[in-house]
């Protein structure tokens, strides 16, 4: 009974063996007929092959180097980050109301989320000049930078 299993298992392996060579297209040296002939790889066409194209690629993706992280010596003394300049803006209001929650568009392009607790009344459609600073409260009050308004004054 041992000998029975180990004959199939010999068999499976060479099956397998056979089955490996076939599916590769590697031919044995018993079966070619005369090896004058070139073999089934080397094409003798002017077109280039795939092969031969991936050649030629100057570097390969897994030979490339990783990017690496550029270290400073000490953080920034000033925010990388533009922030909004504070002082007076002047332009025009694109959400009135009595707050707390304020939009304008700035003169110079720039759009503003105005925050502010005083009920300064400010009509949509308007043009003012207000005073801004900068903002610890990170609230939603529509699109734009959001800035802190502390005083208003409609331009005639």
């Amino acid at each position: 009974m041992r000998t029975r299993t180990t004959f199939r298992i010999g068999l499976a392996v060479v099956a397998g063996t056979v089955i490996a060579g076939c599916a590769n297209g590697v031919e044995s040296p018993a079966s070619s007929p005369s090896s004058a002939s070139p073999p089934p790889s080397i094409t003798t066409s002017s077109s280039p092959s795939p092969e031969r194209t991936t050649e030629s690629s100057p570097v390969t993706p897994s030979e490339r180097p990783l990017p690496t992280i550029t270290l400073t010596d000490k953080p920034p003394k000033e925010p990388t980050d533009k922030q909004p300049s504070t002082g007076w803006v002047a332009g025009m209001v694109t959400r009135g109301g009595t707050g707390p929650c304020y939009g304008l568009i700035a003169d110079d392009g720039n759009r503003y989320a105005l925050y502010s607790t005083a009920g300064i009344d400010l009509k949509q459609g308007d043009r003012v000049k207000v005073q801004v600073e900068a903002t610890p409260l990170r609230i939603y009050c529509g699109p734009g930078d959001l800035m802190a308004m502390t005083d208003a004054e409609t331009i005639k």
